[in-house]
C-alpha cells in the first residue's frame, strides 16, 4: 500500500474516544431538541402528499452549527403575506441518536436514521423545525469515522397533520392551526376534550373477519348548552385509505359520534361546518369577514339576473 502500514486512522478505540469527546462536546454546549419522528397515515400517489402524524416525542441534545442566528431567507412578504422561513444545521452523535430515538420508537416511527419530515421542536426558542435533508458524512471520515448526522431544518409549515406526542407545547400546534368543524349533537352528554371521536363510514373493509371503515377525528371544544361539538383533523382509519373525510349528519344508532375515552355516543343532527366560525381556528389576522361584510355593500347578491330585467 502507499500510505504507511505503521499509521492507521481506523483504530477502533481511537474512534470512540473521538465520539465519546463529540458527544461531551454537545451535551455542554449544545441546545435541548425534542425529536418527533414522522409516522404516515396514508398516501396521496396522485398529488404526492401524504397524511402525517406525529405521537412520540424524545429529548435529546443537538449542536445548532449556525452561531450568527438563523440562516435560510429569512422574512419575506409575499403574495401570501408575511413568510418566515428560517433554517437551521443540527448536530447530533449517531450513538445518542441511535440509543435515544432509534430504539425508543415504535409502530411506523421507528426509523433506523434520522428522516426528512421529522420534526424537531427547539426548547430555547419554542419553535418546530422540519428536517428537510440528512447529512450522514459531515465531517468527513475523521479517524476514518462518521459518528454524527447533520441535519438541514426549515421553520415547520402546518399542514392538517395530526399531534399527539404529550408536550402540551408541541401539540398545541394543531390546536392553533387545524381546520375546525362544528356540530350540533342529539344530546348534552360531555365529550372529552382532546379526545378521539369515530363515526362508522357505512361500509367495512375487506378483511376476514370484516373490520368497519370509520371517519376519526379529536375533540377540540364541547359547548354543552347549546350541544355544540367541535372537531379538528377529520380523516379516515387507515384500514379506509385514511385520507380527509368529514362527518355527517346520520340518524341510525350504529352511525352514532363515539368518544373513545369519554364513552359519550350521541347523533350529529346538524352540520354547521362553514356556517359558523369558532374560536379554535380564527385567526386575529384575518380579515375575510371584513371583506365579506364590506363585499355586501358593494355588490347585490340578491340580484339574480346580472344584466336586468327584460
Amino acid at each position: 500500500m502507499a500510505t504507511s502500514v505503521y499509521f492507521s486512522g481506523a483504530v477502533k478505540s481511537e474512534q470512540d474516544l473521538y465520539e465519546d469527546l463529540v458527544v461531551e462536546t454537545i451535551k455542554i454546549f449544545g441546545q435541548d431538541v425534542v425529536y418527533i419522528p414522522r409516522e404516515q397515515i396514508s398516501e396521496d400517489t396522485i398529488l404526492n402528499e401524504t397524511l402525517d402524524q406525529y405521537t412520540q416525542a424524545f429529548p435529546i441534545e443537538m449542536w445548532l452549527e449556525n452561531t450568527d442566528g438563523f440562516e435560510g431567507d429569512g422574512n419575506l412578504l409575499g403574495k401570501f403575506g408575511l413568510e418566515i422561513r428560517d433554517q437551521g444545521n443540527f448536530v447530533v452523535t449517531k450513538r445518542r441518536w441511535d440509543s435515544v430515538v432509534g430504539q425508543a420508537a415504535t409502530g411506523t416511527a421507528s426509523p433506523n436514521k434520522p428522516g426528512e419530515g421529522d420534526l424537531l421542536y427547539m426548547t430555547m426558542t419554542q419553535r418546530l423545525f422540519e428536517i428537510k435533508y440528512v447529512e450522514p458524512k459531515s465531517p468527513f471520515y475523521q479517524l476514518q469515522d462518521l459518528p454524527t448526522y447533520t441535519l438541514t431544518a426549515e421553520l415547520f409549515e402546518y399542514n392538517d397533520q395530526h399531534f399527539d406526542t404529550g408536550w402540551d407545547e408541541i401539540d398545541q400546534v394543531e390546536w392553533d392551526n387545524a381546520t375546525s368543524y362544528s356540530y350540533i349533537m342529539s344530546t348534552a352528554t360531555a365529550y372529552k376534550l382532546g379526545e378521539e371521536v369515530t363515526q362508522w363510514t357505512g361500509v367495512n373493509d375487506s378483511a376476514s373477519p370484516a373490520v368497519p371503515i370509520n371517519v376519526i377525528g379529536y375533540v377540540s371544544g364541547w359547548e354543552g348548552d347549546v350541544k355544540r361539538l367541535t372537531i379538528i383533523s377529520p380523516h379516515q382509519s387507515t384500514n379506509g385509505d385514511g385520507t380527509f373525510k368529514a362527518f355527517s349528519v346520520q340518524a341510525a344508532a350504529n352511525r352514532a359520534l363515539v368518544g373513545t375515552e369519554s364513552g359519550t355516543t350521541s347523533q350529529i343532527t346538524i352540520d354547521q361546518s362553514g356556517t359558523i366560525k369558532t374560536f379554535y381556528n380564527k385567526d386575529p389576522y384575518a380579515d375575510n369577514d371584513e371583506l365579506e361584510v364590506f363585499g355586501d355593500d358593494v355588490i347585490d347578491f340578491t340580484e339574480s339576473n346580472p344584466f336586468g330585467d327584460p
